[in-house]
């Protein structure tokens, strides 16, 4: 049982460090595509993908079943990366950035009053006021200018709570049955389903040829191949090794990482305000990942 919790811990970790980085590829990609074209190629290419790993057709083994992936889909994929992407059209990033993580908490509220197995605890609490002033000091840098937006900052709480919801829908379905990749497969594909209405919308351009630019091709594929197929099945296996609240907690390491990749490739300077934020922010995890029960005594993981 240790073994597999340092193993999803080490999964984690690969996957929040691209996650941390994957805004580079986005913001390339943004003088090209639109958020909806972005989110359509980039769940496509992750499709694409584990067809050709696995051809053959999931048929439904459970309806209900069924519904948890097609929801699973619409939350955690589409209406996440669609609120995110389009809050910062009428928020700041600032604003977006701060509401968008406070997903974890997000996660700890729907799991306390929708299952019996997680529950909220003062270190969870303690963990979430640490996280987020981290998160705080990071994005504004002590350069505080809070604009509201009552659109913007909306939908950037929709998301994350769109994601609280997805990650308690995967916690619940049944690994005996299901493996991470058929489950990782499935929600993207209701993901895709529900993106269709929207090509044909002025939200999406049909423009083939812009694929073909090298820049555009290549991020394209980190996002679908790395930053989506990858990082989804690994992060499915962590939710059911260490439970929704444990593992979205782990979220909170994304400001710091990020803003040590931009220290290494960018060479943007790390300032006090932003080093302080980041000792919060593994403080906060630290008290977070002791606030709910141990995976080997949950019920769940039996």
């Amino acid at each position: 049982m240790r073994k597999n919790i340092i193993m999803s811990y080490s999964l984690a970790l690969i996957v929040i460090f691209i996650w941390s980085v994957t805004f580079v590829s986005t913001k390339i990609l943004l003088d090209h595509l639109s958020p909806t074209e972005i989110l359509f190629y980039r769940y496509v290419t992750a499709y694409i993908l584990f067809f050709a790993a696995n051809p053959r057709i999931m048929w439904p083994l459970s309806l209900r079943d069924e519904a948890k992936f097609a929801f699973a889909g619409l939350t955690g994929v589409t209406l996440y990366f669609l609120c995110e992407n389009f809050a910062l059209s009428f928020s700041t990033a600032s604003n977006v950035s701060l509401l968008v993580a406070t997903a974890p908490m997000m996660t700890g509220l729907v799991s306390h009053f929708m299952t019996k197995s997680e529950r909220i605890t003062v270190n969870f609490i303690y963990g979430c006021v640490f996280g987020l002033a981290g998160v705080f000091l990071i994005v504004f840098n002590g350069h505080f200018v809070l604009k509201l937006n009552p659109a913007g900052d909306m939908l950037a709480i929709m998301a994350a709570l769109s994601f609280a919801f997805y990650s308690i829908i995967i916690r619940d379905l049944d690994r005996a049955v299901y493996s991470a990749a058929v489950i990782t497969r499935k929600t993207f594909f209701y993901s895709i389903m529900t993106l269709i209405p929207l090509l044909f919308t002025p939200l999406f351009s049909w423009d083939p040829g812009v694929l073909l630019e090298k820049e555009v091709f290549g991020n394209l594929i980190f996002l679908g191949v790395f930053a989506s197929a990858l990082c989804f099945l690994l992060w499915n296996r962590v939710i059911w090794e260490l439970g929704a609240v444990k593992a979205n907690n782990l979220i909170y390491l994304t400001p710091p990482i990020a803003m040590l990749s931009a220290a290494v490739v960018l060479h943007e300077r790390i300032t006090l305000f932003a080093a302080a934020g980041g000792l919060l922010i593994l403080l906060g995890v630290y008290l977070s990942q002791k606030s709910v029960p141990d995976p080997g005594k949950d019920p769940e993981h039996n």
